[in-house]
């Protein structure tokens, strides 16, 4: 797929790539009819990509609870660990 199938009406090459918002000659300033203001992009999800997800989700949860159950937390240099990144993580939001 070229860039100008990706581009369509939106511009040239040239103008996107300088980082430039001029608008080409072809494209007209106006507001073409049935656009309207409420047009928002949109990303749609697979149920595959959702249920993928959901499975690397849950591994990640269920080797979380194994850890906890093995007591892989309450080891000194582990408990270390996550303090410090709770507390560097708190710096960040205050």
């Amino acid at each position: 797929m070229g860039i100008q199938e990706i581009l369509g009406n939106a511009g040239h090459a040239d103008s996107v790539k300088g980082g430039r918002s001029e608008k080409p000659d072809n494209v007209k300033g106006k507001k073409s009819e049935g656009d309207g203001e409420d047009k928002k992009d949109r990303v749609d999800v697979s149920q595959g990509a959702r249920a993928m997800y959901e499975a690397e989700r849950t591994q990640r949860f269920d080797a979380i609870r194994e850890k906890i159950r093995k007591g892989f937390y309450f080891q000194r240099d582990v408990t270390e660990k996550v303090v410090d990144a709770v507390l560097k993580d708190l710096k960040k939001t205050s």
